[in-house]
């Protein structure tokens, strides 16, 4: 096959999966689920056999469309059904209670201690006293509240601060 060939066989399925994807509703990386993840592998998959004609424009348009509308189904049940949504995204599991971490959801999670460590510093925690409750989201992000004595003061603790203050 032509360069030229090649080279138009890429624009077209470069455009039409831009149209497709752009349609679908697709998020930005940092928010991609690991199914969002597979569906673009499956995607970079059809537009190479397209590029090299080991399949026809056709049948790459045909097969882009339908994981893009099987993409768009699973996405709409999720919207409307919690069990559904879980089994897609998974769910936020807690993984340190009152500055202790909890073993069987780090197990769970595929971390171990330093990993936990690694992700508590990203939240400026070194004192894992200061931890009321670790979670670890949908989309691997750790969210923590911090006992309230770890926590920055705010106006409403001027009272209390002025008490303590001679």
């Amino acid at each position: 096959m032509d360069l030229g060939r090649i080279a138009v066989r890429a624009l077209v399925a470069y455009i039409y999966l831009l149209v497709t994807t752009r349609a679908s509703g697709k998020r930005v990386i940092q928010q991609a689920t690991p199914f969002d993840f597979l569906v673009a592998l499956i995607l970079g998959d059809l537009i190479d056999d397209c590029i090299w004609a080991e399949v026809s424009v056709a049948k790459f348009g045909a097969a882009v469309t339908s994981i893009v509308a099987c993409d768009l189904v699973v996405k709409f049940a999720a919207m409307h059904s919690q069990l559904v949504y879980r089994i897609v995204n998974g769910q936020s599991r807690v993984v340190m209670k009152d500055g202790v971490e909890e073993g069987n959801a780090l197990r769970h999670e595929q971390l171990n201690e330093g990993d936990l460590a690694h992700l508590l510093r990203h939240h400026g925690i070194g004192d894992w006293k200061q931890v009321r409750t670790a979670l670890l989201e949908e989309h691997a992000e750790l969210s923590v509240v911090r006992t309230h004595e770890a926590q920055a003061a705010t106006k409403e603790d001027l009272p209390r601060v002025k008490e303590l203050v001679p």
